[in-house]
């Protein structure tokens, strides 16, 4: 009978119905899974610090005004690039472990303080002269020419001298690894969203820099906004020199 043959049905086991309960309760385990939602967590609290250490000025968003004000946006754009693939550098160096030979090399420390501060009080000097050298293109507006690699390269050696990222990440970047997971890649990660965080204020910033930089046109303004920035660097330059890290 109909009933019979109801009654005869085997019922539903897990094992023999993927797409019923052992299915769902699969979906229930990966949901609970410890660290599951953590990671999510941690990457916004890193994207959090992030922000909070991008906008905190240094020696990088020295330079980017320095370019923001002597060549306009296109140089707010190559030297955010060099800062953004030193940043990256940095990173790479820190997952492969380069990174800690800063930890443990007093030397080599050293050694790239010197290049670091030297070159920001190149850079310092070097903007001081251009405000007095350039009235004529102070006053018509437009920013002067500059080969894209050199605007780029100020950039790019103005953080990858800076020995402070190099032990920053060092020390920062492991705490965001959580147990069990790939530290290699785990890093990658966790550099990458620093480094477009990192490029992103920058850009905005020196976006602000420049409009700022339409804005004031007369030009001892201008002059003295320069001389303010190449002093700043100056500073930025003694102290690295002089501080312990």
């Amino acid at each position: 009978s109909a009933r019979e043959s109801r009654d005869a049905r085997p019922p539903a086991q897990d094992g023999l119905d993927p797409q019923g309960q052992a299915g769902r309760r699969r979906v229930r385990d990966i949901v609970r899974a410890p660290g599951a939602g953590v990671i999510d967590t941690q990457l916004v609290v890193f994207a959090g610090v992030s922000l909070l250490l991008a906008v905190t000025p240094g020696p990088d968003m020295a330079v980017v005004t320095k370019n923001a004000l002597a060549h306009g946006r296109r140089g707010v754009l190559l030297t955010t690039s060099g800062i953004a693939l030193a940043l990256v550098a940095w990173v790479t160096a820190t997952a492969v472990g380069l990174s800690a030979l800063l930890r443990t090399s007093g030397d080599v420390l050293f050694a790239l303080k010197l290049v670091g501060a030297c070159y920001l009080a190149y850079l310092g000097i070097r903007t001081l002269l251009e405000s007095r050298q350039r009235p004529a293109d102070l006053l018509a507006g437009a920013p002067p020419a500059a080969p894209a690699h050199a605007v780029f390269r100020q950039g790019f050696l103005s953080a990858i001298s800076n020995p402070k990222l190099g032990v920053f990440f060092v020390t920062f970047l492991p705490q965001f690894v959580l147990p069990g997971q790939a530290v290699l890649s785990r890093l990658l990660v966790l550099g990458v969203i620093f480094a477009v965080i990192g490029y992103l204020w920058m850009n905005l910033y020196g976006l602000f820099v420049t409009r700022l930089r339409e804005v004031i046109t007369a030009p001892r303004v201008r002059q003295w906004m320069q001389r303010v920035t190449g002093v700043v660097l100056l500073g930025f330059s003694a102290r690295l020199a002089v501080e312990r890290i």
